[in-house]
């Protein structure tokens, strides 16, 4: 199957994370928060940089944890905007939507991995269901 790929390991997450580079604009849920147990310093170090240096825009929804609210506030909460989710279950996972693509990211740790799926079924599905989101939380 073309449209769903299967990257393993934390060498195949990054390379996920890279395509996501590209994008006008990317919608982002990143409930994980053991993910440098797996990817080491890749986003502070290559990833954010690179992402928030960009051109894309981006909306996040991140857990409401003091370190994620100091992190916010170093991005420009125009082209870069973040809310916070109080009540979640934990999850070692991510998930990103951008064009007709969705990308899942699974951190655990015996087996992580990436699924990128172009299908823009789906991806309409799964931005629907981030709209509702956005709209239930705050800043």
């Amino acid at each position: 199957m073309d449209n769903v790929k299967v990257l393993e390991g934390s060498e195949g997450i990054k390379a996920a994370y890279e395509m996501t580079l590209t994008a006008k604009s990317l919608d982002i849920v990143c409930l994980s928060s053991a993910y440098a147990s797996v990817v080491g310093d890749y986003f502070d170090r290559d990833y954010a940089p690179k992402l928030f240096g960009s051109k894309t825009a981006t909306r996040e929804i991140l857990p409401d944890t003091v370190a994620n609210r100091q992190d916010a506030k170093k991005k420009d909460g125009i082209k870069n905007q973040v809310r916070f989710i109080t009540k979640n279950i934990p999850s070692e996972s991510d998930y990103m939507l951008f064009g007709d693509t969705a990308i899942l990211v699974s951190y655990d740790l015996n087996d992580p991995f990436a699924i990128v799926i172009k299908n823009r079924d789906i991806v309409s599905n799964l931005k629907s269901q981030f709209e509702a989101l956005w709209r239930g939380l705050t800043e």
